[in-house]
């Protein structure tokens, strides 16, 4: 059985995170321009530990940089907040990278600026009264559910489990927005296997007989979470750009903070955190979650990681897993132009 202080353990190893002075907003400038209107975002359902800096970020760190807070909204499937873009129904969302390419393959003008939060604190639990092996998840009476198929929760699944042998044609796969959702329905017996953020993983231990059947961070050398994603027609205009900047700035400060100040981000824990206890969980918990992100797994980079080699080394991963044709030029989509512009301002 999955034991949950087993895998907070595991996943909380390793050595301190880099240092940097000040606390959130503090030498960093103001803001980019007056008067800007309060950008609108698309978030997922659920903040959990992984999703915390920059939900500070987008409330209280704009706010810092003399921006307004965002204005935001919870959808709970990823696929959704890509199409919300494109509808221009919201300016920015935290996203997924893989719908985001395809929907480029499709003609769609998008761009990715930023990362949200690198890699990712998923892993793909299952009940173990039924999968005690990959192969086992081809079987009639077992099924699998995902946020959206061809997404970042099912390339996880179809990388490593076709590399143990298991035919992905033969899994019974459905879609489940939103890890809450997730969570309950494993729980209930309704689905056999999901991907779950590990701090669930952990609480999930403890009602049932559930294992870790893969774990992301340990498949890949780097692996795309959520990514701040905007139109290119959007993009194009000054100010629009310089609000984007505004956010690129704030997120990478409080990746900063995430890395530095276990207080901070204890502080932000709490008041973010959509599941019950995240509002009463005790210091001594909350690092483990800290470490384990922001240490271990590597979360929140220092200088947000937002490079196009990245996508250069994913892209034949994702191809493989059948989410994209391949066929997209990565560098009509990446944008680092922004977080360059960023990090030259505050080193």
């Amino acid at each position: 059985m999955l034991k949950r202080r087993t895998v907070l353990k595991s996943m909380a190893a390793g050595l301190g995170a880099g240092i940097v002075a000040g606390p959130l907003g503090l030498g960093v400038g103001r803001a980019l321009a007056d008067g800007h209107a309060p950008l609108t975002i698309n978030v997922p359902g659920n903040t959990l530990g992984v999703h915390v800096p920059y939900m500070a970020a987008i409330n209280e760190g704009l706010v810092e940089l003399g921006e307004p807070a965002a204005k935001w909204e919870r959808v709970p499937k990823l696929q959704t907040i890509t199409q919300s873009i494109l509808s221009g129904q919201t300016e920015v969302g935290a996203g997924d990278a893989i719908s985001t390419l395809r929907a480029v393959e499709a003609g769609a003008d998008l761009k990715i600026i930023g990362n949200a939060f690198m890699h990712t604190s998923l892993v793909f639990v299952v009940n173990a009264d039924k999968i005690s092996e990959p192969k086992d998840l081809e079987k009639d009476d077992v099924t699998i559910a995902v946020n959206s198929k061809g997404d970042f929760t099912h390339v996880m699944v179809v990388g490593p489990m076709t590399a143990k042998g298991v035919d992905m044609d033969k899994v019974n796969v459905i879609k489940m927005g939103g890890s809450g959702n997730r969570f309950r329905a494993l729980l209930a017996g309704k689905v056999d296997g999901v991907p779950l953020h590990f701090d669930q993983a952990a609480e999930l231990a403890s009602q049932g007989n559930f294992k870790v059947l893969i774990e992301p961070a340990k498949e890949y050398e780097a692996f795309l979470g959520e990514v701040w994603i905007v139109s290119g027609g959007w993009l194009e205009k000054p100010e629009n750009r310089d609000r984007a900047k505004a956010l690129l700035k704030a997120t990478t400060i409080a990746f900063r903070q995430a890395n530095d100040d276990p207080a901070w981000y204890a502080d932000m824990y709490r008041k973010h955190g959509t599941k019950e206890n995240m509002a009463t969980a005790t210091d001594e918990e909350i690092e483990v979650v800290r470490q384990a992100l922001g240490v271990d797994i590597g979360c929140w980079p220092n200088d947000m990681h937002h490079e196009l080699a990245v996508y250069e080394q994913l892209l034949p991963v994702y191809k493989a897993a059948g989410a994209i044709k391949g066929t997209v030029d990565l560098t009509q989509v990446v944008d680092t132009s922004l977080i360059d512009e960023v990090l030259a301002d505050i080193g």
